[in-house]
């Protein structure tokens, strides 16, 4: 029985590791496609005169970017919409990417690292609001704890964007009325009472993004 175990565990473990692996091979073969298709894609806009070349790497990284966040939010969504639901699971995408808009937060080194970090954060935010903080006292906990870290922090200045004393301010005000708005919708929201998912997803996001917040001021 032990050996019966043993061998059980063994198969287990391979399993997993040849998941990995081809995770791993998938994943890198994306991210080469990624900037293979910036790449490409800048050079077709240069060579039409519709880019000046100067501009052609900052281009190619803002492609990257927007294919790479693109692509991890249909990974999320399909990971949390079959584990928590798709109400929840749009939701909480959409509302956190609005508020990452405005502030700015914490990014991984690497695009395997933003992915795998993002659907950490995804599971255990969704889990533990759809389990544990879905009364509605602990989701006002969270928005009051939420709002509190997010007016504290945000925005996230740092040597990639270089905001000017002016710009700073102007950002701030524009989280400041975000925070505002999003705090009405999701008193609308408890009020009515229709669509809890939404209002959970809403939640959600205001928690990630004050997590993300937090990271990033531990790292400076």
């Amino acid at each position: 029985m032990t050996k019966e175990v043993h061998f059980v565990t063994l198969l287990w473990k391979l399993r997993l590791n040849l998941c990995i692996l081809c995770f791993k091979k998938v994943l890198l073969m994306r991210i080469v496609a990624m900037k293979d298709f910036a790449r490409q894609l800048t050079q077709k806009c240069v060579s039409m005169g519709l880019l000046d070349e100067s501009y052609s790497e900052w281009f190619a990284y803002s492609i990257e970017k927007r294919v790479t966040t693109l692509l991890t939010w249909l990974v999320q969504c399909l990971i949390g919409g079959f584990c928590f639901g798709w109400t929840l699971t749009i939701s909480f995408s959409v509302f956190f990417l609005l508020i990452r808009k405005y502030t700015n937060g914490y990014h991984a080194a690497t695009y395997s690292k933003c992915l795998f970090h993002s659907i950490l954060l995804e599971v255990v935010l969704l889990a533990s609001i759809s389990y544990v903080f879905h009364t509605g006292l602990a989701l006002l906990f969270l928005t009051i704890v939420s709002d509190a870290t997010i007016l504290c922090i945000a925005p996230v200045n740092n040597e990639s964007i270089h905001w000017s004393t002016d710009e700073f301010k102007a950002a701030k005000t524009s989280v400041r009325w975000l925070l505002l708005l999003l705090n009405i919708f999701a008193i609308l929201l408890a009020r009515v009472q229709i669509a809890p998912s939404i209002l959970q997803g809403l939640v959600a996001a205001l928690t990630a993004d004050a997590i993300t917040l937090s990271i990033s001021r531990c790292q400076n």
